[in-house]
């Protein structure tokens, strides 16, 4: 079988997003969603969120990526590959490059939508042309991906709105990928010329940056709008399925491409708008370039590590009343803001920690403990005086398996900070405490169990993300998880087994909840496990564990949890 070197894609696009817009977790989240179609790009009080789709699986052997459909192979590969990649590229620039409340003046008094067309046109060319000085490298698969997109195009006869008609003319002879249609010799040089100064006054807005600002980039968004406006209103923004989403966008509704051009006219003129010379071999290499089959393989493994997960935890849910098992969208920008912020409390229990295994260190050389008869005997026939005939008893440290269950129901919505920093705590405390990687896990519930950290899972930047990504939803079912992570912890063959529970102690989601609550502690207390409740802000949560806290922030979790694992350690 043929050897495969890792990519992993979070990885992958985690550290590519951060060196072309040269931010950070404090002003960077990014987000790999299956459930989207095409990027998008918001921001949050602190910077840009990009959520990029990735290619899902679908019937009849197809991948789906930006609506559009693949087989299921590693040919097919080379062409997601350099989509996915075009989507990531196109994203992180506009995180580099753009501020999109500069055009409010402009903008304003102005219909939203078509305003929203002109300013997405100007900014999408202005930060694709900008990063020719810079990233280059970037630049082949955008053409590539505005090439594929050109191929999608409906009929622009069938479509009604003149428009939206000229509107995705216009775009695409902006991205040089416009096939023609059955317009008039006036039409195509009406929108060849508006395509033409466009391109030159976002170009001349690059060059003169730093002495006429805005103003080119006005112009040019003046000109577009005046000449939609002369045909009416758009009703939707018609952009390229692989840059970031404005709503809906029915003229690249082609869901497979019959057939590329052959003479590839197109696809050298897509190129030559971003100033590229066509490589005519790069498309043949890209197919069966070692990247590609990784990003093959990264896909395959992962959607089949997850499919042996699932297919674990649903025979353990099927007796409750959980709805489904699943996976948090991971989210590790979130997740680095808020180690970040706890640094100071992570760094307090390690080394109280540190502090506490070290008093658990062998030493030699103690007048006490059992004799060493054979260091006894040569000390005597020397004749000298020494101390180190004795022999500490040794600490036999038991390993343990720990099993974090934490809260993410709607009826903690409000402490969602809170719960998400003390996963965080828990999960890297975990990783410095606990010497194997599958002898812990991390899970978090609503009506659905997820799986943060599996125990067959390392504790992998995918792992960190699930818990950035962790959102509060649905009922409460408590009882159901815990039963659900007893099954789990439960297999694990440690004989010293934990369970950590992270709640407000409300269970809510059905008929006589607290009752099944009091039955399950019952049985996972029975069973050998040790449980111990965490009461996000509540002490309600007392009420069902005999060993428990009340926690206002992760702060206080960590007196508490140092105290416990050395009540534990001395009891194991």
């Amino acid at each position: 079988m043929e050897e495969y070197l890792r990519l992993d894609l979070l990885e992958y696009a985690w550290n590519t997003a951060v060196s072309i817009s040269e931010k950070d977790q404090h002003s960077l989240r990014l987000i790999l969603d299956e459930e989207l179609v095409s990027p998008i790009l918001s921001l949050d009080p602190n910077g840009y969120v990009i959520k990029l789709p990735v290619p899902i699986s679908a019937k009849d052997g197809f991948r789906i990526l930006h609506g559009l459909y693949f087989d299921d192979d590693e040919e097919s590969y080379g062409s997601l590959w350099r989509l996915f990649k075009a989507s990531l590229f196109h994203t992180s620039l506009h995180a580099a490059y753009s501020d999109f409340k500069t055009y409010a003046p402009w903008a304003r008094n102005k219909n939203l939508t078509t305003a929203t067309f002109c300013v997405t046109l100007i900014e999408d060319l202005r930060v694709t042309l900008k990063a020719f000085a810079k990233w280059r490298g970037t630049l082949r698969d955008i053409a590539y991906a505005n090439y594929v997109s050109s191929l999608r195009v409906n009929s622009i006869g069938k479509v009604s709105s003149k428009p939206l008609v000229f509107a995705t003319e216009l775009l695409l002879e902006t991205w040089g990928v416009n096939a023609g249609g059955n317009r008039s010799a006036e039409e195509t040089t009406t929108i060849s010329n508006l395509a033409s100064k466009t391109r030159a006054l976002v170009t001349q807005a690059i060059e003169r940056e730093r002495t006429e600002g805005m103003q080119p980039l006005f112009e040019a968004a003046d000109a577009t709008y005046d000449a939609i406006s002369r045909l009416g209103m758009l009703d939707e923004i018609p952009c390229m399925p692989y840059a970031d989403s404005r709503g809906t966008c029915s003229v690249f509704d082609n869901k497979i491409l019959e057939q590329e051009e052959k003479d590839g006219s197109l696809l050298e003129s897509a190129h030559r708008a971003l100033g590229l010379d066509v490589d005519k071999d790069y498309q043949q290499s890209v197919n069966a370039s070692a990247e590609a089959k990784e990003f093959y393989h990264e896909i395959e493994l992962t959607e089949g590590n997850r499919s042996e997960i699932r297919a674990r935890y649903e025979p353990i849910i099927a007796s409750t009343n959980l709805d489904s098992v699943g996976f948090p969208k991971g989210d590790y920008g979130m997740f680095l803001r808020t180690r970040s912020s706890l640094s100071g409390a992570l760094r307090s229990i390690r080394d109280q920690l540190r502090i506490y295994h070290n008093m658990l260190d062998e030493t030699s050389g103690h007048e006490s403990g059992h004799i060493d008869t054979q260091m006894a005997m040569q000390v005597l026939a020397s004749g000298n005086i020494r101390n180190d005939v004795f022999q500490r008893e040794e600490i036999v440290r038991k390993d343990e398996a720990w099993a974090i269950l934490i809260d993410t129901s709607r009826s903690i919505s409000y402490f969602a900070q809170e719960a998400r920093g003390v996963a965080v705590c828990l999960a890297e405390v975990a990783k410095d405490l606990i010497p194997s990687q599958n002898q812990w896990g991390v899970f978090a519930f609503n009506k659905s169990l997820y799986v943060i950290k599996d125990f067959d899972e390392p504790y992998s930047m995918e792992s960190r993300a699930r818990i950035g990504g962790l959102t509060q939803k649905n009922s409460t079912l408590l009882p159901d998880a815990i039963l659900s992570c007893h099954a789990t912890l439960a297999a694990v063959p440690i004989e010293n087994k934990i369970m950590m529970v992270v709640s407000d102690g409300y269970p809510v989601g059905y008929p006589e909840i607290e009752k099944s609550l009091a039955l399950a502690i019952q049985k996972v207390s029975r069973s050998g496990i040790f449980l111990i409740g965490v009461g996000i802000s509540n002490p309600e949560i007392s009420e069902h564990f005999k060993v428990s806290c009340v926690l206002k922030n992760p702060y206080q979790l960590m007196k508490f949890f140092v105290k416990t694992y050395a009540e534990l350690s001395s009891l194991f």
